[in-house]
């Protein structure tokens, strides 16, 4: 019959082992004691025989009995150290393996969508080190489910606004009660431009996450691209009345990039800065190479710095993270998923570049990323 409790097989492995000493040491012992025991007469029969005695030395009936009688002391004692064994074994193998039961039962409950469950950490040994990391990682589930939540409900509404306003504006040019103007029809436009983002964004999130994020490197010129990207979003900044600028260093090497997923994140970077700047402020991108210390030769760095509302020290540290909304200034939504800046990190992490963000609440925010420029040889 097999064991499959911990705590059974740890009080086995407890008592077998008194046991095994046990028996040793009695036998040792009762070994011990009738040899000694046997010199022992020898001895007293040699001396009474030189003060005239008569006493042949071997053991009798009472000595005998006498030995008998350690003996069977020394088998009970042992048969008592073995239950007192058995005892202490169970106590304490139920005592070490009680954290890892509660921790069985909370995985349980994990396994069936409560994420709520915590285990309490008591001891600072690797029981009580595997409790804390699965308190971390039942933590990061559960902040994750809700940031998934808030995604669903997040992208329900950026979705739904740019379908309202298609769906109207069609629904009043069939009625003959909108004009069929060009403004219109570029209206419309700018508003499934929004939605073929936001499903683009999620397209690339979904394979990065899949592990499928498939990059086509080309030589390609970096100031070119970014340069076409700030152009076809200069309409939207003037309607805004927000100054975009761009500053390219000249004679830049060429860039190992994909052009389509390197203009998707400047672009991402470009909308959220127009997305959290005011009428008034300033947007500002350049292009040129990375002389920062401590950074490997050969990069190029891209920089999207704006004067808007900048971002807070709590949601800093989370401003790439999936799913991760700060707090509106103001209580004031300005839109977004959530996701784009997320994409950026994606993307470029997949480049081997990296990607940070220096920023100061109400005085706006600069974001960089650098690219891998082709060494000549």
């Amino acid at each position: 019959m097999s064991i499959n409790k911990l705590w059974l097989k740890m009080a086995l492995v407890s008592v077998l082992t008194a046991a095994a000493g046990i028996i040793v040491a009695a036998w040792l012992i009762h070994n011990a004691t009738t040899s000694g025991f046997g010199q022992y007469l020898q001895h007293v029969a040699g001396m009474n025989q030189m003060m005239g005695g008569n006493v042949n030395g071997m053991m009798g009936v009472n000595e005998t009995a006498y030995l008998d009688s350690v003996g069977r002391s020394l088998w009970i004692a042992g048969g008592i150290a073995v239950v007192v064994a058995v005892l202490i074994a169970i106590f304490f193998s139920r005592q070490i393996t009680a954290p890892l039961r509660r921790l069985s039962s909370a995985v349980g409950k994990v396994a069936q969508g409560d994420l709520s469950c915590r285990v309490p950490t008591g001891s600072a040994d690797e029981v009580g080190t595997l409790s804390n990391t699965f308190n971390c990682m039942v933590e990061s589930l559960d902040q994750n489910q809700e940031s998934r939540r808030k995604l669903m409900g997040d992208l329900a509404h950026e979705m739904s606004t740019p379908l309202s306003v298609i769906q109207a504006n069609l629904e009043g040019m069939l009625d003959g009660v909108v004009d069929k103007s060009k403004e219109t029809i570029s209206s419309l436009h700018q508003e499934s431009l929004l939605l073929s983002r936001l499903v683009n964004d999620l397209r690339t999130l979904a394979q990065a996450e899949a592990g499928r994020l498939n990059l086509l490197l080309v030589p390609n010129d970096l100031g070119e691209l970014v340069s076409s990207v700030v152009l076809a979003t200069k309409a939207e900044a003037e309607v805004k009345h927000i100054s975009l600028s761009l500053q390219v260093e000249p004679k830049l090497p060429l860039a190992m990039i994909d052009p389509d997923r390197v203009s998707q994140v400047v672009s991402n970077l470009l909308s959220n800065a127009l997305r959290y700047s005011s009428e008034g402020d300033s947007i500002s991108v350049s292009v040129g190479k990375d002389n920062a210390s401590g950074t490997r030769g050969g990069d190029l760095l891209v920089s999207v710095a704006d004067t808007g509302q900048g971002i807070s020290k709590e949601d800093l540290p989370h401003i790439f993270d999936r799913y991760f909304r700060g707090a509106q200034k103001n209580e004031k939504r300005v839109g977004g998923s959530g996701i784009g800046l997320t994409v950026v990190k994606e993307l470029v992490e997949a480049h081997n570049g990296k990607v940070w963000v220096t920023s100061a609440e109400s005085k706006g925010s600069k974001f960089l990323f650098t690219l891998p420029a082709v060494i000549s040889v």
